[in-house]
């Protein structure tokens, strides 16, 4: 049984007292006289504490190996929750011990406390005792229930602030004046030009890609958004021009992307559409719509995974359009097949897009819609046949695929 003198009751006394992690870290290494670190769930480090002040270079992430989790063991503090890894900083080898934190089957971090202390003005390995182990286990549990607690606490404030961004992009708000002010108390910079963003993920693990999110950009915090089943990102970009824009940008998605690559991601299989820098806050709807656009029209013309709406060329002017116009051009194109599906209960329009965004492909097209080859081609003849297009020009494809994404862009607002 735990004694009331332990550690363990004197973390719950401090959470009792409204204490956070930094303090329970703290009192942590204080007590083993050694560095001592928590990660979150994808090794973002959140606290870092080192009583004997090594300097150690650390980076936003500290990964460590994967191990087969185990809450029976954890709950249990068996030594076999304990697990050994090392860490190499400027040529220097640190062991390091680590315990994942487990609710369940889900690992919310990781402890991870150095095999070192200093001695003589050099670094010497020393084994954890069996007290020390003890000390890590008592702490265990109480970090577990705070690092539960932040996440919970975290997520209501992504739920509202995300609608909080839905507003903005979809020009529902009071007045400029008091978007500043709800974003001030959160400390995002929403002053002068902005740019959006939008990022697709076949898996949908958005909360994975929020959580390892690069955390400065122009020096300012990005803001990230789940809107419509994609991550929407907001940079600040004041003061950099067209081509430290581009750079900026490259390098910040290149990051990104790579740490999405650590965590098991396709590159290749994630969209990202990035839209025009505007002015000001007001503007931020048109850079949204853009992105969005960016995306979908990389995603048929250019099969790239990143695009610029910028580098769009004709296509570009054609989105800049009233939209007014862009709808009436939408019911030209489309209106006879909107009319034909209505008519006759089919579901043209649907095998339309799945076509187009299968890139034209007869065979993975008709998997995706678990129709036979054949009754694809069929399906495709009736639609040339209703619409008078040819699927087999590009005149004609980038009229179909224009006044698709027009409807799918109205259906979006």
């Amino acid at each position: 049984m735990t004694h009331p003198d332990s550690l363990f009751y004197q973390l719950i006394q401090d959470l009792a007292q409204g204490k956070g992690l930094p303090h329970l870290i703290w009192r942590l290494s204080q007590i083993l006289n050694r560095p001592v670190l928590l990660t979150n769930s994808v090794h973002r480090i959140l606290v870092f504490h080192d009583p004997h002040n090594l300097n150690l270079d650390l980076d936003e992430f500290l990964y460590v190996p994967p191990v087969k989790l185990n809450e029976a063991d954890f709950l249990s503090r068996s030594e076999h929750s304990l697990h050994h890894a090392q860490l190499t900083l400027n040529g220097q080898v640190f062991p390091f011990v680590y315990l994942p934190l487990l609710a369940g089957d889900y690992c919310l971090g990781y402890i991870l406390v150095l095999e070192t202390y200093p001695v003589a003005d050099s670094l010497k390995l020393k084994s954890l005792s069996a007290k020390d182990k003890e000390t890590i286990f008592d702490a265990a549990m109480p970090l577990l229930l705070c690092l539960k607690n932040s996440s919970e606490v975290s997520l209501r404030q992504e739920q509202y602030r995300d609608d909080f961004i839905r507003d903005i992009l979809y020009n529902n708000y009071d007045s400029k004046a008091a978007i500043h002010e709800k974003a001030k108390s959160w400390g995002w910079n929403l002053q002068g030009s902005l740019l959006a963003l939008v990022i697709d993920l076949p898996d949908q693990d958005f909360k994975t890609a929020r959580e390892i999110l690069p955390r400065l950009f122009n020096h300012s915090s990005p803001i990230s958004a789940y809107i419509n089943l994609q991550l929407v990102i907001i940079l600040n970009i004041n003061g950099l021009k067209k081509v430290k824009l581009k750079t900026a940008l490259n390098n910040f998605i290149n990051s990104f992307l790579d740490r999405l690559a650590d965590h098991g991601k396709d590159r290749s299989s994630i969209g990202i559409g990035i839209g025009s820098g505007v002015p000001s806050i007001t503007d931020l709807y048109k850079s949204y719509q853009e992105a969005k656009v960016a995306w979908e029209l990389g995603k048929v013309f250019d099969h790239k995974s990143v695009c610029y709406f910028e580098e769009m060329g004709f296509l570009k002017f054609i989105f800049t359009q009233p939209a007014r116009e862009l709808e009436e051009f939408s019911q030209r194109v489309l209106g006879p097949l909107l009319e034909y599906d209505q008519a006759e209960n089919t579901g043209l329009l649907d095998s339309l897009r799945v076509f187009i965004e299968y890139k034209c492909q007869i065979a993975e097209c008709s998997k995706a819609l678990y129709v036979h080859e054949n009754t694809l081609r069929n399906r495709i003849k009736k639609i040339e046949q209703v619409t008078g297009f040819d699927l087999r020009r590009v005149d004609h494809m980038v009229n179909v695929y224009i006044a698709l994404q027009v409807l799918n862009l109205g259906k979006d607002d």
